[in-house]
């Protein structure tokens, strides 16, 4: 669906190429005098190019092929000239369509029943918005925090379990992902609690985060490579719906690692 702001976006894009056109216009016109436009005749399976005045009937003085290069400048002021009154036609109806369009029809549809009549409907399609507040909001019970457990938080007051885990959270939310923490998920009649739940709300389907903190302890080691196995058993693969990252005590996160994968995350979920 497009929205408002993928037309303001596009407007500005325009905007920025007709300035651009316009400003290498002026300085390929100086070297050109007023008036003078490009004449191309077929000639057998080539072309024969001449520079006339305006108006003139005549083909105008002939270009030779040493001289190319101002048959090249005539056609790039008059290539120029015509993309400018298109970008310029373009950004109009742009902007004339943008006070058009509603950003959720479907919404806005609902917005204009009573509220004991809204309640009774089920909109047609669901904006990714709309989406992803409902699922944001959902209640569920996640895994306790034992007594003395050490307290960690992100910036928005998110209580997680490790330094690392406040990285992961921080910059999920610096790039505006929605996450869910420690969510419930059963695989294979098991109930286990993924780090992290990421929404895809371009697909509607949800991708699980696990951090392995402690890859060094052969106990914890083993516990995590069983967990991985669950996962591929219930059919959910790496990239796909599930990011596996690890540490070690020697071999710490990598920060600028991170933000560059969670980047690439943002990317596609866009």
């Amino acid at each position: 669906m497009i929205k408002k702001k993928d037309i303001t976006n596009e407007i500005s894009f325009l905007e920025e190429n007709l300035t651009k056109v316009h400003s290498e216009l002026e300085k390929i016109r100086k070297d050109v005098p007023d008036g003078v436009r490009l004449r191309a005749v077929r000639h057998g399976t080539k072309y024969q190019y001449f520079m006339r005045e305006c108006g003139s009937k005549g083909n105008g003085i002939y270009i030779r092929k040493r001289d190319i290069i101002k048959a090249k400048i005539l056609a790039r002021i008059e290539y120029d000239e015509k993309l400018m009154t298109l970008l310029q036609d373009s950004i109009t109806a742009f902007k004339n369509c943008r006070d058009l369009v509603t950003d959720d029809v479907f919404e806005a549809a609902s917005c204009l029943m009573i509220p004991g009549k809204r309640e009774l409907v089920e909109p047609s399609y669901v904006s990714d918005k709309t989406f992803i507040n409902k699922w944001i909001e959902q209640e569920y019970d996640g895994l306790a925090f034992r007594d003395g457990a050490p307290e960690f938080y992100t910036r928005r007051g998110l209580r997680v379990r490790s330094k690392s885990e406040i990285i992961i959270a921080d910059i999920l939310d610096e790039m505006e992902i929605p996450f869910l923490y420690e969510k419930p998920l059963k695989l294979k009649g098991e109930m286990i609690y993924p780090d992290f739940t990421i929404l895809n709300a371009k697909e509607r389907k949800e991708i699980y985060w696990e951090h392995f903190g402690m890859m060094d302890d052969k106990e914890y080691r083993d516990e995590a490579f069983m967990k991985i196995r669950k996962y591929e058993e219930d059919g959910l693969y790496q990239y796909d719906s599930v990011i596996w990252t690890f540490e070690t005590g020697k071999i710490p996160l990598n920060t600028r690692d991170i933000r560059k994968m969670i980047r690439v995350l943002r990317a596609r979920l866009e």
